[in-house]
């Protein structure tokens, strides 16, 4: 995974009503898979039926994902929140790595509380990467 240009987007969006726990582990599992075939790696968290994403890559590949999320019925009110290059990949360990304060998610998660905020703290070296602060943000407001 060593591109030379890393293109990384981020986004929030509200959970469909009807949006259950098959929903959200299908979306890991489908991510992983995906993700892992087109070098693609990024986060996923979800709290009190909002998500917020990362992903990071090949540009052309997250625009293609990025399109598909557009008009995934599992949500809607997609905002975009930064899309860019970027010097390195944030999340090179995971091909879509997932936190959530629900409880009923919680054999999901990738991380505990403290290591999460270890993990993201760690990453806030880079003052022009927005979304790293976003996520901190999202993860304390919606948590």
């Amino acid at each position: 995974m060593n591109e030379e240009k890393i293109y990384q987007l981020s986004y929030v969006s509200t959970g469909c009503d009807s949006l259950r726990y098959e929903d959200i582990k299908n979306i890991l599992e489908s991510s992983n898979k995906n993700n892992s075939q087109d070098h693609i790696t990024g986060i996923l968290v979800y709290c009190n039926k909002h998500f917020f994403q990362i992903i990071e890559g090949n540009r052309e590949a997250i625009l293609e994902i990025f399109n598909k999320i557009l008009i995934d019925s599992r949500h809607d009110n997609v905002i975009k929140i930064q899309e860019g290059y970027i010097d390195k990949r944030q999340f090179e360990s995971w091909n879509m790595a997932f936190k959530s304060y629900n409880k009923e998610l919680k054999d999901l998660d990738n991380f505990n509380n403290e290591q999460f905020y270890s993990y993201i703290n760690s990453q806030l070296s880079d003052k022009n990467n927005i979304s790293m602060k976003v996520l901190a943000d999202f993860f304390d407001l919606n948590g």
